[in-house]
């Protein structure tokens, strides 16, 4: 135990003042939505397809190949805009 106490005090020492509040902030809901929809389409591959062939095709032209592309660094981006963002306190804090 004294091992993880010896571990865990520097790294504690860095974490933000509100961390044990991390699934309240933008920017971890976005990088859990960027993780699963990734690791969806690693492990489903046919799925993500078939999902994709059941857009109608006027909606599809609503998003280009470049942008469907760019989607990773939109989120990306993204998560770097919420992290910097001021967010409402809740009434729980």
């Amino acid at each position: 135990m004294n091992l993880l106490r010896t571990w865990w005090a520097p790294v504690r020492a860095h974490l933000i003042d509100d961390a044990r509040l991390w699934w309240r902030f933008w920017s971890i809901r976005l990088a859990a939505f960027g993780a699963i929809v990734t690791a969806l389409a690693q492990w489903f591959p046919d799925a993500v397809l078939a999902a994709w062939n059941g857009v109608p095709p006027e909606m599809r032209a609503y998003l280009p190949a470049p942008v469907l592309r760019s989607i990773p660094v939109i989120l990306f981006v993204a998560i770097m805009v919420a992290r910097i963002v001021a967010q409402k306190a809740t009434p729980n804090d």
